[in-house]
């Protein structure tokens, strides 16, 4: 009798209990389908450049012997920056000056030497005109006549090597001449000038600091006209193109946006290495302000763009949509107290939203968090937020 009495019991507590769990609903917040505009974008990190700058570097190893610039000082076009010394060249020069002078000097000993060459051979000729027609008239002897001949020859050589001194003293002055240019032209590379007017960003170098050729000496850039340049994931640039439109953000402007637009796509991509050591490829992009801001060269930005948009589409947040097993997206949909697991197709997508092609309609209540754990076709209570 006891026994019966304990499973009468027992029963009646497991009939309650599936009683209970079958009219327990999950409270769930719902959200309505409803339609809107959508924008897609791609977000990377951008630094701001100056759009017009100029790298100076020595054109020599030399020495830096007077700096007359700060970093942060305005810079005119010309202006004479820093001077380097290099010995060798300065002693160069001097003795190519000298060469120089010398050389020139040969040029008037041998210039006189063909000028009286010139004049003996003119003369030599003249004689052995009046000593043909004599000859020819049986005037004078053979002798005579082979004795003023040869004389001619003997000036014409003299004339011919007279002048082949002389273009030999030319072509000295000529090398000494390209010689002395190109070592003043080293001289002039040491006096460092800016190539345009702004604003001397970089000076790495110290006075008496010696220096190797191709050392970078300073930076200078027109701070006025800014751009950023952001390397963009290379399975980005699919949906990146020349001439969309850019939003610019940065802690330093704080809630300011500037707008921009790409203005140049480099051809190829780079290997770089995120923060967390992973090996990427990205590819520059070259960004062009409207404004800019409190901005500066250096600064790190956010840049947003804008790569598709629709208007008037059916969507829901992004959190609303669960991706399946079979990579199948789905939304919680509420019909009747009841949760059903209904299959969409998605569309664009931003931060916050999703947009929905098929399976969905304007109105349907879903569940606003795909996340939370229901089987399908779970009771449930909505609480709408």
């Amino acid at each position: 009798m006891g026994k019966k009495v304990y499973w009468a019991i027992g029963s009646v507590v497991v009939l309650l209990a599936l009683l209970y769990m079958l009219n327990t609903s999950t409270e769930v917040e719902t959200i309505t389908a409803g339609k809107g505009n959508i924008q897609h974008t791609v977000v990377d990190t951008g630094y701001v450049q100056a759009a017009e700058r100029y790298d100076l570097y020595a054109e020599q190893g030399a020495r830096v012997s007077k700096i007359s610039v700060s970093v942060g000082q305005g810079i005119q076009k010309g202006q004479v920056m820093m001077v380097l010394e290099n010995l060798d060249i300065s002693m160069s020069s001097k003795q190519l000056v000298i060469s120089l002078n010398q050389a020139k000097s040969l040029i008037t000993a041998a210039q006189a030497a063909v000028d009286r060459s010139s004049l003996d051979l003119r003369d030599a000729q003249d004689k052995f005109a009046r000593v043909k027609e004599l000859f020819a008239a049986g005037a004078i002897s053979k002798t005579e006549y082979d004795e003023t001949r040869s004389l001619v020859d003997k000036y014409q050589t003299n004339f011919k090597e007279q002048t082949e001194s002389l273009k030999s003293a030319q072509n000295q002055v000529n090398t000494y001449e390209e010689l002395l240019s190109q070592s003043q032209q080293k001289e002039e590379q040491l006096v460092v000038k800016s190539p345009i007017a702004g604003t001397l960003m970089q000076l790495p170098v110290q006075q008496e600091q010696v220096v190797q050729s191709g050392t970078l000496l300073a930076r200078v850039a027109l701070v006025s006209d800014l751009e950023i340049k952001a390397d963009l994931l290379s399975d980005d640039l699919g949906e990146v193109k020349v001439g969309q439109k850019v939003q610019v953000s940065a802690p330093v402007m704080g809630e300011t946006v500037l707008n921009g637009e790409i203005i140049k796509i480099y051809p190829q991509a780079e290997e770089k290495q995120s923060a967390l050591g992973v090996i990427q490829r990205r590819v520059p992009v070259m960004i062009a302000m409207e404004g800019t801001g409190n901005l500066k060269p250096g600064y790190e930005t956010r840049v947003s763009i804008a790569t598709a948009s629709r208007e008037d589409v059916l969507i829901v947040p992004r959190g609303a949509v669960l991706s399946a097993s079979d990579e199948q997206q789905q939304v919680m949909v509420i019909s009747n107290g009841r949760m059903t697991l209904r299959n969409v197709k998605i569309g664009l997508f931003d931060s916050k939203n999703i947009e929905i092609i098929e399976g969905l309609k304007a109105g349907d209540q879903i569940i606003k968090d795909a996340s939370i754990n229901l089987k399908d076709n779970a009771r449930v209570k909505t609480k709408k937020v």
